[in-house]
């Protein structure tokens, strides 16, 4: 039997879906602004020159990512007539040691980073327009974590024209989650490789040869759907030598 080598890779590459979060008028409250949008951010990981997302194309990768766009073209909220708004950040609760970024649209280093534990003040209150360079909805901007675990940080709209009030305080969880583990074992001859897929997110599995040149080919172009349940893959044993990596993308 021909000798088997594998070398196994976790890794996330890609972000085919991403979040809005709408800046506009508060519902209750017709001259102060409101934000409304998604909770809750999942953060994959996304390792260093990795492909990541086709809006963010110089993103470094090195960390847990999740593209987010806050937008003032409003489907749930009314518009807020001639505001200039600003998100500023007001706070980062996460894992002891863990940094939370802001990435602008083509930036490939973070705009301004923050720890876990801290909190705004009046000499450091680092935010980001809304509205560039007259676009209200704008794509390619990235929010990362350096290390697993759930972080909450809490946002506020801010008028610039000064004609609104500030929004309340809106706190979004993104949760930086580790790619599920590779395991591997011979059977009948064959390769079996599985792992424990999830709910709502999608695989690929790509083998390659030789990590020094050649690319990953695709094992089946049939994308996996995750569904919490192991997923084995069973792979004649063709070559004297394989490594394998499992994409998990949103």
């Amino acid at each position: 039997m021909k000798k088997i080598l594998f070398l196994v890779l976790f890794m996330t590459g890609r972000a085919l879906a991403h979040d809005h979060v709408e800046v506009g008028l508060n519902p209750t409250n017709s001259r102060q602004l409101g934000l409304d949008g998604p909770t809750f951010q999942l953060a994959l990981y996304v390792p260093t020159g990795e492909f990541f997302s086709s809006y963010a194309t110089n993103f470094p990768g090195g960390c847990f990512a999740s593209e987010l766009t806050f937008t003032t073209e409003t489907d749930v909220l009314d518009p807020a007539v001639d505001a200039d708004p600003e998100v500023e950040i007001l706070s980062v609760v996460g894992p002891a040691g863990g940094w939370f970024s802001f990435w602008e649209v083509g930036a490939a280093s973070p705009t301004w980073s923050r720890p876990a534990g801290w909190n705004q003040s009046s000499g450091d209150r680092p935010s980001f327009p809304v509205n560039l360079s007259g676009n209200g909805h704008i794509h390619g901007r990235v929010f990362t974590v350096d290390r697993p675990g759930e972080y909450q940080a809490t946002f506020r709209a801010v008028d610039r024209d000064t004609q609104f009030q500030n929004s309340l305080d809106y706190t979004i969880t993104f949760r930086a989650q580790i790619p599920p583990p590779l395991s591997i074992r011979l059977s009948n001859s064959q390769a079996i490789i599985s792992f424990t897929s999830r709910t709502n997110l999608t695989y690929e599995l790509q083998t390659r040869t030789n990590l020094s040149s050649g690319t990953w080919d695709l094992v089946s172009t049939a994308a996996i759907d995750g569904d919490g349940t192991v997923i084995e893959i069973p792979l004649p044993l063709s070559h004297p030598r394989a490594f394998f990596r499992l994409i998990e993308f949103k």
